[in-house]
């Protein structure tokens, strides 16, 4: 998420910042950037000398983890500290060389694959491209519609052009996945199992979780998913899950299929509304099904917000514009995180396989 610099506001040590240029466009992690380099090339941190933890930084710039984790990224990536998973930043930078080292990996681009482009993937692929801007990288997009040959055609072309891969693993098979992922791919969205590679993931099992946890609190209890093809098993399971839990009936929470979209959502809500006018609630797995269900409830006499309640899934411009509560996935946040760890990856030389997980927030409406 960018965040607006102002000039000599950000303090460090009750001082403030040298004085730079104004430019309101500039981000607030390159102010702290600025700052931090300036400590180290002062000779106020020498090589071998421990770094302050992300904590120490965050509560000294009155920003947050994201801002300085990316601050420190460019640090890395300028090779003047080394990040270590569970010890702490060290830095490596000596005042008496000639320059920094050179990058040891680096791309001409960066290549998003996904099954489609829906709504909520144009979003994040705007945000990518936002956050991969800084660095700066071109972005292409390819979109293969579910068509297993074609995305490994997709994805082969993008790792012999040696493009940054940002994949979204949906129509690739495990099998075809185990051992392919080359060190140039970051997979977003939905974890892949035996990828040797960063994984910037939703957690949708617990946007399913809150989802039901909401229609409870609203005193339903009888609950109906309506999801498709599409749906992550994650979600499935957090939904089922949390139906399960104590205080809903366990024959009361079904799981109904639908076509994606509008009149897919729409039909399903008159169907059921039909067939079980005690179900009330619905939690749709996508934003377009979410307002189609609520049109089908008008349909059948219904008032949604009264006599029923609807959650939907993206928190997307159609969700905030109809103000239909949602789940939103954090799209922004892994956007920020996906810049960290190409940033991190670009210094070492390769990309650390790891899993970072992006929890969901409930937008009420």
């Amino acid at each position: 998420m960018k965040q607006k610099a102002t000039r000599s506001k950000v303090a460090h040590n009750g001082k403030q910042m040298p004085q730079e240029p104004a430019d309101s466009s500039r981000y607030l992690y390159e102010q702290i950037y600025s700052a931090l380099k300036e400590e180290i090339l002062s000779g106020k941190y020498r090589k071998g000398d421990w770094f302050p933890p992300e904590r120490v930084l965050k509560d000294r710039f009155k920003t947050t983890h994201l801002t300085v984790r990316n601050a420190l990224a460019k640090l890395v990536l300028e090779g003047y500290i080394e990040r270590y998973s569970g010890k702490g930043t060290i830095v490596i930078y000596a005042r008496d060389r000639a320059s920094a080292p050179r990058k040891l990996l680096s791309f001409p681009r960066a290549h998003v694959i996904c099954d489609q482009l829906d709504e909520g993937n144009a979003l994040l692929l705007g945000l990518l491209e936002t956050q991969l801007r800084k660095i700066p990288l071109p972005v292409r997009l390819s979109c293969h519609h579910g068509d297993a040959l074609l995305a490994q055609s997709i994805y082969q072309e993008a790792q012999e052009s040696r493009a940054l891969i940002i994949l979204q693993p949906a129509g690739l098979e495990p099998a075809e996945q185990q051992g392919a992922l080359l060190p140039n791919t970051i997979i977003v969205r939905a974890a892949q199992s035996n990828a040797a590679c960063p994984q910037v993931i939703v957690d949708d099992a617990e946007g399913a979780r809150r989802s039901v946890r909401h229609l409870r609190d609203l005193g339903y209890d009888r609950i109906t998913f309506l999801s498709s093809a599409a749906v992550s098993a994650s979600m499935r399971q957090g939904f089922m899950e949390q139906v399960a839990a104590p205080g809903i009936r366990s024959a009361s929470a079904v799981e109904a299929s639908c076509a994606p979209g509008l009149e897919g959502g729409a039909q399903a809500a008159r169907d059921i509304a039909a067939q079980d006018p005690a179900c009330r609630a619905f939690f749709c797995a996508s934003d377009e099904t979410a307002a189609g269900c609520i049109n089908g409830l008008r349909d059948a006499g219904l008032t949604p917000g009264t006599d029923c309640a609807v959650v939907g899934w993206g928190n997307t411009l159609l969700a905030r514009s109809l103000r239909i509560t949602s789940i939103d996935p954090g799209f922004d946040r892994l956007a920020e995180r996906v810049l960290a760890s190409v940033m991190d990856g670009m210094s070492r030389g390769a990309f650390s396989a790891g899993v970072f997980r992006i929890n969901p927030e409930l937008h009420v409406r």
